[in-house]
């Protein structure tokens, strides 16, 4: 867009923009990049397909946000637990690192 200003009426610019920046969890500009790109070229369906489904996925989000992801409290307090060594692997084993509080960790490796 700097280069060729000609470019900032691209659609698939701002489409493939607002990719990015889904990706990149950055949902305002690509809500924003989408709208544009819809707005360039009002005839392509993508760009709105594609806009319906980043608020339907950020709808869903805050949902299961505001809930706690559904689940309940027995079942969240064990998820927040400490990870049982074996699920560490090597990390696990003799020797390996060990799971510290973070109040115990220190600078250096």
């Amino acid at each position: 867009e700097r280069v060729d200003p000609a470019a900032a009426a691209n659609p698939d610019l701002h489409l493939n923009r607002a990719t990015l920046l889904q990706y990149l969890e950055r949902f305002q500009g690509a809500l924003e990049g989408l709208s544009r790109a819809a707005e360039l070229s009002p005839g392509w369906d993508e760009p709105r397909k594609r806009h319906g489904n980043l608020l339907e996925f950020l709808s869903r989000l805050c949902g299961l946000l505001a809930t706690r992801g559904k689940l309940r409290g027995k079942r969240r307090r064990g998820l927040a637990g400490p990870v049982p060594l074996p699920l560490l692997g090597p990390l696990g084993g003799a020797g390996g690192p060990r799971p510290s509080p973070i109040a115990g960790l220190r600078p250096g490796p």
